[in-house]
């Protein structure tokens, strides 16, 4: 059988690769933590401004309330953790004075598998009115985020928190129902703290109502190494360096962000020199080819590329208007994958970068080999395919037929993707694979302007695109992260997927402290999670950073932790 028609790419081989790190900066030290920053001396005035277009615009400032990617950057430009990841994965102490273990008697586990971890808050910690920072805003903080009637997207890991409580001041004390296996590394998107002398009144006044407001968007007040100065929605943020942040001051004064979600004119504006970087999720692998070719070579900039990404379809589970229930039969789902051909997919739209992916996994993780054995795959085969979905009683009348059931209904599977690079060369080639084997499928990309629209996104019919940071804390596939109505629809499981063998892995594998019996369980967690093809997985999606020379600093992040500006306080605008 014939295979659908691809555009033509670019074949980048892996000298590709050698040549992206080869023209990337050095990497740069990890970010401070505190000790000369806290030196009498004190650092260096902030100089300078850096002008960065990212793709996506966030509904809110505060990162706990954050869906979608990319909006990480913005997590760590304005607010601060408790702690971080460097490039390498190795954690270091952020808001935090030092990292809880169990040797320094900050991490105890008790027999019955609960635990406590205890968190030591540097005395410098303010917000950016100058309001000290204390214990009291964590515990505020995970009230809200346990709240049921909260529209929380993501409330791990606060709910296998049983409780946190103020000890002083400085000094929170988190008491966990179960083994949770980064209770002492909690960073972005775990237990942010919330400004309890702005916030706790409008809380108890409407808890459903709490993360609309100004407060969450220009009013914003966070404890990141940059406030907010301005915001023109659409178009354009401004952050200028907090002079006061814990840490010392960030090495650049200002922050232009530039809003631009067209990848065409993005690329325009950098490649003149109208704004100084641009970074994933806004570009991938056909800009990061185009940078080297016209770019790196002349000497004007640097590329950096790296995996953390997985792009990956939801299947609909959930009744839904124009439901298309058939994706709820195994055997159409294992046909639907049987039938596309990743890699091809992975020459079409990243230029011949990365690779295709068989789960939601990462390739670089220590249990890879181990999750490789044990899945389920699903390799190019439309015989397969047509094998699969004539048993579930789906047959051509003729050999160019749409595929009919007994009553004459067609199959229809219709491709969904928000905008975005690529989108519509994505769904179109994932749409062509299908119509070969007969399934009715039509395209649709999803408006820029409704790209922030859960309810809009959640009620997809039958297939949804999308693209997720991979790590144990980001397996959002599980019952309490389905979206409801009830919660405004914040929850990122999209395909409302309920299984309870998925869920209780899943618990298994985030609280199991043994390293081999952790290792088991998430072997067994997608060993069902493909077993039942819970989702689509497509291919590894390439993290790009695209920069002047004049930039430094950026160096990646690691694929479990969300977002390059981790270590932002330590870029510089060299002119």
């Amino acid at each position: 059988m014939a295979r659908p028609r691809l555009p033509r790419v670019i074949t980048l081989i892996l000298m590709t690769l050698m040549l992206a790190a080869a023209c990337a900066p050095a990497q740069s030290p990890a970010a401070r933590t505190g000790e000369t920053a806290d030196a009498a001396s004190g650092p260096a005035r902030p100089r300078g401004t850096l002008k960065v277009a990212w793709s996506r615009e966030p509904e809110s400032l505060h990162p706990k309330f954050y869906l979608g990617s990319g909006m990480a950057e913005y997590g760590w430009t304005f607010s601060s953790a408790l702690t971080y990841l460097d490039f390498n994965g190795l954690p270091h102490p952020m808001m935090a004075r030092e990292i809880p273990t169990r040797d320094n008697g900050d991490w105890v586990v008790n027999p019955d598998g609960t635990m406590v971890t205890t968190y030591r808050l540097r005395p410098n910690v303010k917000w950016h009115d100058g309001t000290p920072v204390t214990s009291k805003d964590f515990v505020f903080a995970y009230t809200v985020y346990v709240d049921p009637d909260a529209p929380i997207p993501t409330r791990s890991p606060e709910t296998l928190m049983s409780g946190v409580e103020a000890i002083d001041d400085l000094t929170i004390a988190v008491s966990w129902k179960q083994a949770y296996v980064s209770a002492n590394i909690l960073g972005y998107q775990a237990l942010d703290p919330l400004p309890r002398h702005l916030l706790e009144e409008k809380y108890r006044a409407s808890s459903s109502q709490f993360s609309l407001g100004e407060e969450f968007k220009a009013a914003f007040v966070g404890t990141g190494p940059f406030r907010i100065e301005s915001w023109d929605p659409g178009s354009r943020m401004v952050g200028r360096a907090n002079l006061d942040w814990f840490l010392g001051p960030p090495k650049i004064d200002v922050l232009d962000i530039r809003i631009i979600t067209d990848t065409n004119t993005l690329m325009a504006n950098l490649l003149s020199g109208e704004v100084h970087m641009t970074t994933s999720p806004s570009v991938r692998g056909t800009e990061a080819a185009l940078a080297r070719d016209q770019w790196v070579g002349g000497g004007q900039g640097y590329l950096k590329i790296w995996e953390t990404r997985l792009r990956y379809m939801f299947f609909q589970f959930r009744e839904v208007p124009n439901w298309q229930r058939a994706v709820t039969d195994l055997r159409v789902r294992r046909a639907a994958l049987h039938s596309l051909d990743r890699q091809a997919l992975v020459e079409g739209l990243n230029s011949g970068l990365g690779r295709a992916a068989d789960a939601y996994f990462i390739p670089t993780d220590a249990m890879f080999p181990d999750v490789d054995r044990a899945i389920t795959k699903y390799p190019y085969d439309p015989g397969q395919a047509n094998a699969l979905l004539a048993d579930a009683g789906w047959r051509r009348s003729a050999p160019n037929e749409l595929l009919a059931d007994a009553s004459g209904k067609t199959l229809d599977i219709d491709p969904w993707r928000q905008a975005g690079p690529k989108a519509e060369e994505e769904v179109s080639i994932i749409a062509d694979y299908w119509k070969n084997v007969g399934i009715n499928s039509r395209l649709f990309v999803i408006p820029a302007a409704r790209n922030s629209d859960n309810e809009f996104i959640s009620n997809f019919p039958g297939t949804l695109a999308i693209a997720r940071t991979i790590s144990p804390d980001n397996f959002i596939f599980t019952s309490d992260n389905v979206p409801s109505r009830e919660l405004r629809w914040a929850g990122s499981n999209r395909g409302s997927l309920l299984d309870p063998e998925i869920d209780r892995l899943q618990n298994l594998a985030m609280t199991t402290i043994d390293l081999k019996d952790r290792t088991d369980a998430t072997v067994a967690l997608h060993r069902r999670f493909t077993e039942i093809a819970g989702i689509a997985p497509l291919y590894y999606e390439l993290e790009v950073i695209i920069a002047r020379n004049s930039v430094k600093g950026p160096v990646g992040n690691y694929g479990p932790q969300q977002g390059i500006t981790w270590n932002i306080a330590e870029w510089e605008i060299v002119e």
